[in-house]
């Protein structure tokens, strides 16, 4: 066998099996999927006009309480954990394909390799399901920064910096422009969520779609969390969360901290509570979408205190825990089924139940297709299937079994990326 072909993507290390899988991250992807939902949910309610970010406005008291509430505790708070979690997962599949004897230029063909198909999996979604997909935009980012991921820490680091300030500037720009435009409803958007006739919306979305990844990686801090997320996944935080407990209750309690006060303005500004001019809502935006950096943090490491408390008492995660891992080990199926039932029980283009419901109703809706999507992810675990679009990524990314060298030994320790025996290895949407 040639050099070349030692190193082609279908040759290397396939994913890591459930026994290697911490619990942390897949927790933390399962939960994360429960706040997506709430978050998308709101944007097919047709009764309201729309507010700001993904939600109605008015209703009545209760409405107007959930919609506080999600904006504090849940938009702009998701998508940041989410892109954290995917950082790790990416670092941790170099780490893992360098452990095993491959070169860093055969891992990184590996990351664009499954940052192009990560792609395609969004675009499909964009156009035919939801325009706001997360995942096209992951696609590219893993395209345009996985070579960081096989340079130095110092150089990881580096990057670290250079994205937050960069995000922290555009974020505002983004911002305050769209609300001085008065774009800030997110009307464009809904537009095709509301649509009457399906074939239009399509068309629309396909004419949105190369322009949509663009604009989420500018406008949110997504490219930094996800490098955070690789460094965390460097050090190990979330593989032995007990090791790093005081940190990862640092980061809850100032991460969260910040999050919620920052997230007060806008949603006080989405519940009616405060009439805002153009450019204090641009701004309020702005420091919502920063501090929910923050917040998507705290969200990550509160679960990884959760599994450290679940190692400490040398116990296993229990029904609900293992429901989540469940999902979360199927993150790639699970968030698209998701997408598809929301857009199937609340569109007008299907069975029109955003028609007729405000916030609270929205909310029910997220909480009972993130329940029945749980339910299809834990038949599964039973079943000892892997989710299907899950398993055809792994296929696409790393070929068939049969094509693919044996797997090959441990590799020395000392080697970059290599991790003690023994030690268990996390995955997240990245490697899974």
């Amino acid at each position: 066998m040639s050099t070349r072909n030692t190193v082609k993507p279908s040759a290397a290390r396939r994913g890591v099996t459930t026994a290697e899988r911490s619990a942390a991250p897949d927790i933390a992807r399962g939960f994360m999927l429960l706040l997506i939902a709430l978050a998308h949910a709101p944007m097919y309610v047709t009764t309201s006009d729309p507010g700001v970010v993904t939600h109605p406005t008015g209703g009545d008291a209760l409405d107007r309480t959930i919609t506080f509430l999600s904006l504090d505790l849940v938009d702009n708070r998701a998508y940041p954990m989410f892109a954290a979690l995917f950082g790790y997962g990416m670092a941790m599949l170099v780490m893992r394909q360098r452990a095993a004897g491959t070169t860093a230029a055969a891992a990184s063909r590996l990351l664009r390799r499954r940052g192009v198909f990560l792609f395609l999996f969004g675009f499909v979604h964009f156009v035919l399901i939801f325009p706001a997909d997360i995942l096209a935009p992951y696609g590219v980012a893993a395209l345009a920064l996985g070579w960081l991921l096989t340079r130095s820490h110092r150089a990881l680091n580096k990057g670290v910096v250079i994205s937050a300030v960069a995000a922290t500037v555009l974020t505002a720009l983004f911002s305050v422009a769209i609300a001085v435009e008065g774009g800030g409803s997110g009307e464009e958007i809904r537009g095709t969520v509301w649509a009457h006739d399906y074939g239009s919306a399509v068309v629309e979305r396909l004419g949105q779609a190369p322009f949509a990844s663009l604009h989420i990686l500018l406008a949110w801090p997504i490219p930094t969390a996800i490098l955070v997320g690789a460094v965390a996944a460097r050090r190990r935080y979330l593989d032995d969360p007990a090791r790093h407990r005081a940190l990862l209750g640092r980061v809850v309690l100032i991460g969260g901290s910040v999050s919620v006060l920052g997230g007060v303005p806008l949603a006080l500004i989405g519940a009616g509570a405060w009439k805002a001019g153009d450019l204090a809502e641009g701004a309020v935006t702005a420091l919502h979408v920063i501090t929910g950096f923050a917040g998507g943090l705290a969200y990550a490491a509160a679960f990884g205190l959760f599994a450290a408390r679940l190692q400490g008492r040398g116990r296993t995660p229990g029904p609900v825990a293992g429901a989540l891992a469940a999902v979360g080990r199927r993150s790639l199926t699970c968030y698209l089924l998701q997408s598809a039932l929301l857009a199937l029980v609340l569109a007008r283009v299907a069975f029109g139940v955003g028609d007729r419901i405000e916030a609270t109703g929205a909310a029910v809706v997220g909480v009972c297709v993130w329940l029945t999507v749980l339910a299809v992810a834990v038949a599964l675990e039973r079943a000892g299937l892997r989710g299907p679009l899950d398993a055809l990524m792994r296929r696409l990314v790393y070929g068939r079994p049969t094509d693919r060298a044996a797997e090959p030994p441990p590799s020395d320790p000392a080697l970059p990326g290599a991790r003690p025996a023994g030690k268990r290895e996390s995955t997240t949407g990245a490697e899974s």
